[in-house]
């Protein structure tokens, strides 16, 4: 008999894609599963696409359906589809509270998760491995044969078209060795400094390289001011879907990046890969997995690492885990990879 299973997972767009192997793994190893996922509405296009998925649970927790009508709004939905197993690798309290009310009877979380004792099984989150791995720990207790690491992201006709659109404009052939870059980060710490990545772009064109700046309408003045007003330089930042970016970073030579989403994406299609950390570390379990990537960061920092997410500012006031990564050291890192 086929399990009904409700995967919850609201947090930023990494986790969501981080996500993806445990729906793998329970269609592989009940291919007659329901399997629904509940996550926040930037995320929702993550998802679409993968045949895997039976429903999407959209949950605008800071928006619409913020409050007690929200949150019982939420709960009628989830009962609606008769789940009989809740997963929530999200360790915040509002995703304890939500299995609990869901009254789904088999409810498995972490154990470090707030409020964890709202679920049935609770699994310590192990440290020292991926975030995917701990992720997958959570089937544990579902006893299933055969666990699934990799991460499938999938895109439509319409995302090729765009890209393909966009690289015919600027002349870039399946020849030319193509950089995708992500100066930006939801935490300003986690940034390079944008002068470091200014300086990188420009040794790329010089190489011959094409360069793509990617980034969301946030990161829009970071990005210009990256680019330099340099007309050989692609800049889609701000201009592109998730799906859309999944194309063009599967079809990308090397993507150099802050310790963030796109790190993820990359290694959804072992696109080689950059990551570059600051207040983070690759400890935290959220490391590049495709074959070729290079990790750079300032080893023997006494106050590395600062925080798991980053912050607004540095707290030591010199900055010195981004400020002391050269531009030379990762231009390096490119060419060695290309």
């Amino acid at each position: 008999m086929s399990g009904r299973y409700l995967i919850i997972q609201t947090a930023f767009l990494g986790d969501a894609i981080l996500t993806e192997p445990i729906i793998e793994t329970i269609k592989t190893n009940e291919p007659g599963s329901f399997v629904g996922i509940m996550v926040i509405p930037q995320n929702i296009d993550v998802f679409t696409l993968n045949p895997r998925i039976d429903v999407i649970i959209p949950y605008d927790k800071h928006g619409k359906d913020n409050g007690i009508i929200g949150f019982k709004k939420i709960i009628n939905a989830i009962r609606e589809y008769k789940f009989d197993c809740l997963i929530s690798p999200h360790m915040s309290f509002r995703s304890s509270l939500i299995a609990l009310f869901s009254k789904i009877p088999k409810r498995i979380g972490f154990k470090d998760a707030d409020a964890s004792f709202f679920y049935t099984h609770r699994i310590k989150k192990p440290k020292g491995i991926h975030e995917i791995d701990k992720n997958l720990r959570l089937l544990d207790p579902l006893g299933f044969k055969k666990i699934v690491r990799e991460i499938r992201l999938y895109w439509a006709e319409e995302n090729k078209r765009f890209i393909e659109g966009i690289f015919e404009a600027y002349s870039i052939s399946s020849q030319d060795k193509v950089v995708v870059v992500n100066p930006s980060s939801v935490w300003p710490t986690k940034r390079w400094p944008k002068e470091h990545y200014r300086e990188l772009v420009k040794m790329l064109l010089d190489e011959g390289l094409r360069v793509v700046l990617i980034g969301t309408q946030n990161d829009i003045q970071i990005s210009d001011f990256v680019k330099d007003s340099d007309p050989r330089v692609v800049d889609l930042t701000g201009k592109t879907r998730i799906k859309d970016l999944f194309y063009l970073i599967a079809w990308a030579r090397l993507l150099i990046s802050n310790d963030s989403a796109p790190i993820h994406i990359a290694s959804a299609f072992n696109t080689p890969t950059i990551d570059i950390y600051g207040p983070t570390v690759p400890e935290f379990g959220f490391y590049p997995l495709s074959e070729k990537n290079k990790i750079i960061q300032i080893e023997n920092l006494s106050c590395r690492p600062c925080g798991k997410h980053g912050s607004i500012s540095c707290a030591a006031k010199h900055f010195r885990c981004m400020m002391d990564i050269k531009p030379e050291e990762v231009f390096k890192a490119a060419m060695e990879l290309l």
